[in-house]
């Protein structure tokens, strides 16, 4: 599958490995740290899965998972940032389809989202 965002619109690449180390990098903040989350992880569609506490334990700092709320509000302030889809939550962050494209690689059913 070759990846296009559409006729004049250039794209790059970036590692999904670096960005999963840059989630767990305290000295960033935690909305940038969410929407580094949802590219380390995104899957061909765009969507990001999580266990229940996973992200939290991803966005804590020495050791201890970020609270449920703050977890909740990091989400939300990616989400108001146009970092993350509207329809992201903690179980599944979802990029939308102008910002990111994935060759290859099967997608895994995603709990919050079961319209795919």
């Amino acid at each position: 599958m070759a990846i296009s965002f559409g006729h004049d619109r250039p794209w790059g690449a970036v590692s999904q490995h670096e960005f999963r180390r840059l989630t767990q990098d305290p000295r960033h903040p935690l909305t940038y740290r969410v929407h580094f989350a949802a590219i380390g992880w995104a899957d061909r569609h765009g969507h990001a899965g999580f266990g229940p506490g996973r992200l939290a334990v991803l966005l804590g700092k020495d050791g201890k998972p970020l609270s449920e709320q703050s977890t909740r509000n990091a989400v939300a302030r990616a989400k108001a940032l146009g970092l993350v889809s509207p329809r992201s939550g903690a179980a599944c962050l979802l990029l939308p389809p102008y910002l990111f494209r994935k060759g290859k690689g099967a997608p895994a059913p995603c709990r919050l989202h079961q319209d795919r």
